[in-house]
């Protein structure tokens, strides 16, 4: 990591990043309960912070959290990469929320009708590909500027309108009596809750997640994952190139390096001519990470910029 990247910018920017940690975020934690421990605990000077996605509170795995400029590059992760998870649900249950977090006596269970392995092989396959879903009542969708568990919590239950999502792959791990474990690769957005109930009223039953586990986001996986252990502690030292990546290492866009003079027009907004294949590349002067651009024409037009010149850079 340049020094460049590790002191603030005279006009006040971040003095780290774009950087991006894979935190294992443990089951009764929200995902808002991670990005406070990590923004009061990180030294000083790190900018803004956020996640690529949240996590329920009962869920556990892979929570990328962002900071310096990282965060603005939200959009691209949802777009670029799946996730994966490990879902296992019970048979003939029924939940306001979708899991077993409730109160028992607000479950409701229903019979299971005998079914073939083969059937419920037939059901995942068919739900392979476009797949339309509603958010769950009990969700962080917003409606009216707040979200719909809000809502719901208020005895107030909104529906919204099916949204289109992609079902990557979806395969049988374990069933086990009423015991029903899934692994899933879906677009971002979706649902893993929903998608379950799904499952079990083609089954003609109903259906409850018990846990669920995200496993990967595109490249970052569990296997890779910061446990708490390696969470940052105020006062403590903390090897940020340990733990942490520039942002362009979780993005796989190709690279463009660029001239100073072109470096300087990039800062600046101006479109470059630049023979290459139409699409996104992260655009560098000498290493260092200038921002992200989109090649159309044969021309190079700044789509994120992290406000640094190649000036600043030497």
């Amino acid at each position: 990591m340049s020094s460049r990247s590790q002191r603030k910018s005279k006009n006040g920017g971040p003095g780290f990043g774009p950087l991006v940690f894979n935190v294992y975020k443990p089951e009764g934690m929200t995902s808002t309960d991670v990005i406070r421990h990590f923004k009061y605990h990180l030294p000083k000077g790190f900018g803004k912070i956020g996640h690529f996605g949240t996590l329920d509170p009962f869920a556990e795995g892979v929570l990328l959290v962002a900071i310096g400029n990282a965060p603005r590059f939200n959009d691209y992760i949802h777009d670029q990469y799946p996730k994966t998870y490990l879902a296992t649900g019970i048979l003939g249950v029924e939940s306001p929320t979708g899991d077993l977090t409730v109160e028992e006596s607000e479950l409701k269970h229903s019979e299971v009708s005998p079914f073939a392995e083969d059937d419920l092989a037939r059901i995942l396959d068919d739900l392979k590909g476009d797949y339309l879903q509603s958010p769950p009542a009990f969700s962080a969708t917003k409606h009216k500027g707040k979200a719909l568990y809000e809502w719901a919590r208020e005895g107030v239950i909104i529906e919204k309108p099916p949204v289109q999502r992609f079902i990557h792959s979806l395969e049988l791990v374990k069933l086990d009596e009423l015991s029903l474990t899934i692994r899933v690769t879906a677009s971002s957005g979706t649902y893993i809750r929903v998608l379950f109930e799904d499952i079990a009223k083609k089954l003609g039953t109903h259906g409850a997640l018990k846990s669920l586990v995200r496993e990967s986001i595109g490249p970052a996986h569990i296997s890779n994952s910061i446990t708490q252990e390696n969470w940052p502690t105020r006062g403590e030292e903390y090897e940020l190139s340990k733990y942490a990546q520039r942002v362009d290492r979780c993005l796989e866009f190709s690279p463009i390096e660029l001239s100073s003079d072109e470096g300087h027009k990039f800062f600046n907004g101006l479109p470059l001519p630049k023979e290459a294949d139409e699409g996104l590349y992260w655009c560098l002067f000498e290493g260092e990470l200038l921002g992200l651009g989109m090649v159309e024409d044969n021309l190079l037009r700044t789509k994120v910029g992290l406000g640094i010149t190649p000036l600043e850079k030497n």
